[in-house]
């Protein structure tokens, strides 16, 4: 479902739900689980991604809400993952003993990293891609990978208060 420019759909919340609900021949209130990336991302997008299911959340307290740090859903596929922040500086993420940890990296400073093993990187993320010209890049669907490793998401469901995207954790 493509709502056009991604800086825009918070206007076309609303529209684009609907648009899901009728493609996919549901209705909202038949929906009992959300699954949010809590980032690092877009502002705009985390906080859109969070906001709706809490806010269906306090009318429906059944709703089940389940979230991951992008950073570590894209280290499921890889011990290194890369994401750009729309200005072509990236989020890098190394996953070591099974702990992922990340940290921006300026533009300029791109083509420091290592170039030894691949970079999980979103296939639609053309900006990490271009900024990553010439290293091993492994490239996700990212909803794909959401839907595959659904198990690897935390249940918010009874401690919604800690329901927070991970960039306001970092802050």
């Amino acid at each position: 479902l493509d709502l056009g420019n991604p800086k825009a759909a918070l206007e076309r919340t609303n529209l684009g739900i609907s648009l899901l609900c009728e493609k996919g021949s549901f209705a909202l209130k038949d929906v009992d689980c959300f699954y949010c990336l809590l980032g690092p991302g877009s502002n705009t997008g985390i906080r859109l991604g969070l906001t709706i299911p809490r806010t269906i959340y306090a009318f429906n307290p059944k709703i089940r809400i389940f979230g991951i740090p992008t950073m570590d859903l894209l280290c499921t596929m890889g011990d290194r993952a890369a994401l750009s922040d729309r200005n072509g500086n990236l989020f890098y993420a190394e996953k070591k003993e099974g702990k992922v940890s990340y940290h921006r990296v300026d533009k300029k400073d791109v083509q420091s990293l290592a170039k030894d093993g691949a970079i999980v990187v979103e296939e639609k993320d053309d900006m990490a891609i271009d900024e990553l010209a010439g290293y091993d890049l492994k490239k996700v669907n990212v909803l794909s990978l959401m839907i595959d490793k659904e198990k690897e998401f935390k249940d918010f469901s009874e401690d919604e208060e800690s329901y927070l995207p991970e960039y306001i954790m970092k802050i």
